[in-house]
């Protein structure tokens, strides 16, 4: 066991630089900061007064921002770019009918988003009156129901249950992604640093693969928690300076603590995986085999297609299937109140898988650790599998 966590702790320590992760998170809020500095100035900058001329009648009352004057008709409209420039202007609205508009500009700007929803709502006000159509009968023919929806599973989970949903799938997807990255590149360095013989001189095989598995999976872990840091600093910045600086999410603490417990052991289960199938890999940007190798992120992405129905037929037997119950029950934890026994029997089964696929990665890494030159194929990597330990 004492060689298990030295391999666990050097496999971790060596993903780990804590000097090159300060500085990437302060250059991760330095620009979440600079972001936000630049939408506050861009809003703070927005031009005040707008200066447009008029050819026509216009009917309709626009708000002091927009100071308005009259320009002759007899204007030719190839010279009305050349009026803009010589009266400075910020446009020239044309009044063809009372519903019909067209304005000159000499470049793209938020105001004339504003002048155009102005002129819409008036033209709605004329053609309701015009109807007989009061303000308060458009509403209602805009909304002529009004639905509440008590959902039971903001009880259990909290009021924050679509973000947490979505979270969960993110986060779990993110958790995969790390550790493919770093387990594949863990092995074949060693491979191809030819250091296996010396290290097997030390440890054994299933010493070498459990702690790789751990500590690539702390890693993995590490990872989601700092991301999570730097999410939750985010979100309350963005609470702070919006409209709703009292918001918060609500979650319950053991809805997090039993989607942290699916999210370890699946980490752990994929890491195995990994570990025993990057053996058989001696260069990855060559190798046939290294495309295979995301066939994992398929349940990944298919758990953003069931979101919608968490207590569907296919969310609940794929939430219960090791390979998928990382994604699919973190999902469901955070999205519903799924029955305990569905919990438990998933965790059960995920338990299981990471004993047997542990067996297997082992006997795979093994047969394969040492050999250079010719990748084994597929009935190679299946005999080694079926093979027990000597």
């Amino acid at each position: 066991m004492d060689k298990v966590l030295l391999v666990a702790r050097w496999e971790f320590m060596r993903n780990f630089k804590w000097k090159q992760e300060l500085i990437g998170y302060f250059l991760m809020l330095l620009i979440y900061a600079a972001i936000f500095a630049v939408q506050m100035w861009s809003q703070s900058s927005t031009q005040k007064t707008i200066n447009i001329a008029v050819i026509g009648q216009l009917q309709t009352e626009l708000n002091s921002k927009f100071v308005l004057s009259s320009l002759d008709t007899s204007v030719e409209e190839q010279q009305l770019f050349e009026k803009i420039a010589e009266l400075s202007l910020d446009g020239i609205l044309k009044v063809d009918q009372s519903d019909e508009f067209t304005l000159y500009i000499a470049q793209q700007s938020v105001w004339q988003q504003e002048l155009e929803q102005a002129l819409v709502a008036e033209q709605k006000d004329i053609l309701l009156r015009a109807m007989d159509i009061s303000p308060e009968q458009l509403k209602k023919l805009q909304n002529p129901i009004s639905m509440t929806f008590v959902n039971q599973a903001e009880e259990v989970v909290g009021s924050s249950v679509k973000v947490l949903g979505l979270l969960a799938a993110i986060l779990s997807a993110m958790a995969v992604f790390t550790s493919f990255g770093l387990s594949l590149t863990s092995v074949t360095q060693e491979k191809q640093h030819r250091i296996t013989e010396q290290l097997l001189t030390c440890i054994s095989h299933q010493e070498w693969v459990d702690g790789k598995a751990l500590g690539l999976c702390l890693s993995s872990i590490k990872s989601l928690l700092t991301t999570c840091f730097v999410m939750a600093i985010v979100f309350t910045g963005v609470a702070v300076f919006s409209d709703g600086g009292s918001e918060t999410m609500n979650v319950s603490a053991t809805v997090m603590i039993q989607i942290l417990i699916f999210c370890v052991t699946g980490v752990l289960f994929w890491n195995y995986v990994f570990v025993g199938f990057a053996a058989t890999i001696d260069d990855p940007n060559h190798s046939g085999k290294t495309g295979l190798m995301l066939l994992p992120m398929l349940p990944v992405m298919l758990v953003f297609i069931v979101m919608g129905e968490p207590n569907g037929q296919v969310a609940t037997v794929l939430s219960l299937v090791p390979l998928t119950s990382i994604s699919f029950m973190p999902m469901r934890i955070a999205s519903m109140s799924v029955p305990v026994w569905q919990v438990g029997l998933s965790l059960v089964f995920l338990m299981a898988g990471v004993y047997y696929v542990r067996l297997f990665a082992t006997r795979v890494f093994r047969a394969n650790i040492t050999l250079f030159g010719k990748e084994p194929d597929w009935a190679d990597i299946w005999r080694s599998m079926l093979k027990s330990n000597p």
